[in-house]
């Protein structure tokens, strides 16, 4: 383990200040993020031991001073065997060190032990959502390593003016698939809103009808097609 590995901990109790401070972190560097009382009730339920508690992961590096300089977070779905990043930040003075991408790392191999802990198995995949002209995501699609999903995706307080600025993307684990049947892809994203984003009926959001419709009559969901020639050149 190296130096900037020994600054890393695992948040597990909202009653400590690291823990908002990693989530006020977020919220700052990110913007449309829950509440950041909403993520610390996350970490609350999982440490009482309630039902709906668990599957939350909230990782952080520290600076000298005891600060995070980066925070990232996500959920294990285990209703499809995914781990959804939720946020990933970096504190402004240190980008471009490459800690969100070593950070995410770490929240990615949590998800994975869960999965491995409480299935026997390893996940299906990584998901995560991300603006479309994001060059990480390129790079991702060009080496072969993610797959947009081919479908508007909107998360639940997104507006929908105007195209879909966001994408939903999966880097294969154990499913290595380019294609997944369209009732695969609706479990999915009902995972994503009903545990992800702890929306009660997702049936009852505008934004989640919206992405069922386009999902109707299809039989399977591929490659986005704003990334078919991205995809292409890595062949």
């Amino acid at each position: 383990m190296d130096d900037l590995d020994g600054r890393l901990v695992v948040l597990d109790d909202e009653r400590k200040p690291l823990a908002r401070q990693a989530l006020e972190l977020i919220a700052h560097a990110i913007g449309d993020v829950q509440p950041v009382g909403e993520l610390l009730a996350e970490l609350e339920e999982a440490r009482l031991g309630m039902p709906s508690g668990g599957n939350y992961h909230l990782l952080t590096y520290l600076d000298d001073d005891g600060k995070p300089m980066a925070a990232a977070a996500g959920v294990y779905l285990k209703g499809v065997n995914a781990g959804f990043i939720t946020y990933l930040a970096v504190r402004k003075d240190q980008r471009g060190a490459h800690l969100g991408r070593r950070l995410r790392a770490h929240v990615v191999q949590a998800m994975r032990d869960e999965a491995l802990r409480t299935t026997g198995h390893d996940l299906a995949w990584i998901v995560g959502e991300v603006r479309q002209e994001s060059p990480w995501l390129k790079t991702l699609v060009r080496d072969g390593e993610a797959i947009p999903f081919d479908m508007p995706y909107f998360h639940p307080w997104q507006s929908r003016r105007g195209h879909a600025r966001y994408v939903l993307y999966r880097e294969p684990v154990s499913d290595p698939r380019t294609e997944l049947g369209a009732d695969e892809v609706l479990r999915l994203l009902y995972n994503i809103y009903r545990r992800a984003y702890r929306l009660r009926f997702p049936l009852h959001s505008d934004n989640f009808c919206f992405m069922l419709g386009d999902l109707e009559g299809r039989e399977t969901v591929g490659v986005h097609a704003n990334f078919e020639e991205v995809l292409g050149e890595g062949d």
